[in-house]
């Protein structure tokens, strides 16, 4: 990973990219470093909701590498990390209306799309989206907004 020298920067801004990060906390104690006193943290990123992950979730998680976390675990873990002004926020309505819009439209365009990919590719991300969005129904798959803020000395 590459480091920066303490405080570097006045906002550190990540959208849906930290599921792949094992060490959340540790990374997010790097993130208050590197920020300059009143900077600010603004994430998105999928979670997981707080039941017991179905088998098909754990699957999905599990394939692609992902480490989530419940948004209320992860807003601790940004408090912990010596955040203040913690914002952690359920997004998952908002993602489901993107997905739905995002679905919508392609479906519209599916035809051109097969014309330059296949028939195959084009299933492949109608199937994907709808998964998700089947994931999001059942409360298993969450989309969170973290904003904090470092401390003024």
């Amino acid at each position: 990973m590459r480091e920066f020298p303490p405080g570097t920067f006045d906002v550190v801004y990540s959208r849906d990219t930290l599921l792949h990060i094992a060490d959340k906390p540790g990374l997010f104690k790097k993130f208050l470093t590197w920020l300059k006193p009143g900077g600010r943290l603004l994430i998105s990123d999928y979670c997981c909701g707080t039941d017991a992950w179905m088998e098909d979730f754990e699957e999905y998680v599990k394939q692609r590498g992902y480490h989530l976390m419940s948004v209320q675990s992860y807003g601790k873990a940004i408090e912990e990390a010596g955040f203040i002004q913690v914002h952690a926020e359920d997004k998952t309505d908002r993602f489901v209306s993107i997905l739905t819009d995002e679905l919508a439209s392609f479906e519209q365009k599916k035809d051109s799309f097969v014309k330059e990919f296949s028939a195959e590719d084009s299933e492949s991300i109608i199937s994907g989206w709808r998964a998700k969005l089947e994931r999001c129904g059942r409360g298993q798959q969450k989309w969170g907004l973290f904003i904090a803020t470092k401390a003024q000395p």
